[in-house]
Order: structure tokens, then sequence, then C-alpha cells
């Protein structure tokens, strides 16, 4: 019987052996991936460190405004969107007509 209490006892060893080592593989992987979608933003904010930090806090502050205000995020999106900022621009504006008004 004391056998298979020390067989259980080496599997149980074994077991959290590779449950560290699983676990230290996932460690790797998730720093790989940040250290890529670390990447991908300085390649589009074209800058490193704090102002990609500043960046992306400043964008997501105007963003949170955006919405606190009503807009959705598609609407959001289409201000980004070259095509439709004409058109947002041409809404936004004010355009001087003369109106005459009686009394």
């Amino acid at each position: 019987m004391s056998a298979n209490l020390n067989d259980n006892k080496a599997k149980i060893d074994n077991a959290d052996k590779a449950i560290r080592a699983a676990l230290e593989r996932k460690r790797k992987i998730i720093m790989q991936s940040k250290q890529i979608a670390y990447d991908m933003l300085s390649e589009l904010y074209g800058k490193d460190g704090q102002e990609l930090v500043d960046a992306i806090t400043a964008e997501h502050t105007l963003i949170g405004k955006l919405t606190d205000s009503g807009m959705t995020y598609e609407q959001i999106g289409e201000l980004a969107d070259d095509s439709s900022a004409d058109k947002y621009s041409k809404q936004m504006s004010f355009s001087e007509s003369n109106h005459s008004y009686s009394e």
C-alpha cells in the first residue's frame, strides 16, 4: 500500500512540475503578446514609451467625453474616417444667411 502512496506522491509532484512549466510558458506567451501589441501601437501612433501612453490616454479620454455626450462608437468611428470628416464639418459649420424679421 505504501508503494501506491509513493507512486501517487511522485505523480502529484510530476503534475505540479508540469503545471509550473505550463504556467511559465503561458507567462512568456502573454509577455510576447503584450510586446507585439505595444509594437503595433507604437508604429500606429509613431511614439514610444511615455509619449505613447500619453497619446492613448488622451484618445481614451476624448472618446469617453464623446460617448458621455451621446455619441455612439459608430459615430466616433465615422469622425475618424477621412471621407466622413467633410460631412461632419459641413454639418457643424455655420453659414451666414439673410433673415429678415418683421415686427
